[in-house]
């Protein structure tokens, strides 16, 4: 795999969730999902490293489109995005819902974004990426626990 920067890179697929979470974000007041005070300085700093990296490296990483393998982390991807969305939905819109006050609940946005990191990896032909993609969702899911 040969890194470079490329116009046609997959940085692209994560506008969706950047927006998303930067638009939607705020509407989260549920302190399970947004709460740092119960997580140590090192797993924070470990966590946003991470999602450094797995924010940045996709700019780097060429968008691959044309064997199967990029062709099923299209379609990860595609599916990831909208599981990722829909775990949103429930805690915005109805947030005393049993879904939303269950422990599966509150973790699906941490969760979830996994399968859209894994989209990528397979479009980019990337296995770092994977890699780092699980490290930094082990780190945020974790973090999530220690709210619950």
């Amino acid at each position: 795999m040969k890194f470079e920067l490329r116009l046609l890179n997959c940085l692209w697929l994560l506008i969706p969730l950047l927006i998303w979470n930067i638009i939607l974000g705020p509407k989260l007041n549920d302190p399970r999902l947004t709460a740092d005070i119960n997580s140590p300085a090192w797993q924070l700093i470990a966590e946003n490293a991470s999602r450094i990296l797995v924010f940045a490296l996709p700019l780097i990483i060429p968008m691959q489109l044309k064997d199967s393998m990029s062709k099923a982390g299209l379609i990860v991807y595609g599916i990831g995005t909208l599981i990722y969305f829909s775990t949103w939905l429930p805690l915005m819109l109805a947030p005393q819902s049993a879904w939303s006050l269950s422990a599966v609940g509150a973790l699906a946005p941490f969760v979830t974004p996994l399968a859209v990191f894994m989209g990528i990896a397979l479009i980019g032909h990337s296995w770092l990426y994977a890699v780092i993609s699980l490290v930094f969702i082990f780190l945020h899911t974790f973090h999530g626990i220690q709210n619950l």
